[in-house]
């Protein structure tokens, strides 16, 4: 039998794709082992601590994609703020798959999150939020408004992603975040 292998980034993939899809607690070892093609032992020599591991290692991939794809394109000021919006706005609706797909954010603060996994996520909210106040400051908002439209924005992105799933209405988030492009500089 041939042994199973997966990089890092495939595996960091594939491990978002079902704590995404799941949340924490559905997110069986059995399930994470189907989808990844590796064996629970494969698992848990990677991931000495198991799911919490894992959870933690596809925070850490997901970080590293919103700083490099939304917050570093929204810091920097080569180009003007309101096109840096708007590059992040497709990068938002490529990323939620136009809403079908659940934030991290969102499925792993069901129940009782851990500590750890709660104050790895609040860090990346409040880069983000950080990153959109700039944004918002650059283009001339000052900074309670600008602080005030990077909140409803990012709330704006969770509350669509739900409605979405709730209503079925496949243009919800795409309205939302159409509405936002127009709204978040005035």
């Amino acid at each position: 039998m041939a042994l199973q292998t997966i990089d890092n980034h495939s595996l960091a993939e594939s491990l978002f794709e079902v704590f995404r899809t799941r949340g924490y607690e559905g997110a069986t070892i059995s399930l994470l082992s189907e989808v990844t093609g590796l064996k629970k032992s494969s698992l848990y020599h990677r991931f000495p601590a198991g799911k919490d591991d894992m959870v933690k290692a596809v925070i850490a991939h997901v970080s590293s994609q919103l700083h490099e794809h939304i917050i570093g394109p929204l810091l920097n000021n080569k180009e003007k703020p309101e096109k840096r919006f708007s590059k992040m706005l497709v990068i938002v609706n490529a990323f939620y798959a136009d809403g079908r797909k659940n934030c991290l954010l969102n499925v792993l603060n069901l129940g009782k999150p851990k500590t750890e996994v709660k104050k790895l996520l609040k860090k990346d909210y409040t880069d983000w939020l950080a990153a959109l106040c700039n944004l918002g400051e650059e283009a001339g908002l000052n900074k309670k408004t600008a602080k005030e439209r990077a909140e409803h924005f990012l709330v704006v992105v969770q509350g669509a992603l739900v409605i979405q799933r709730l209503t079925n209405d496949n243009l919800a988030f795409k309205k939302n975040m159409e509405y936002e492009k127009k709204q978040f500089f005035k």
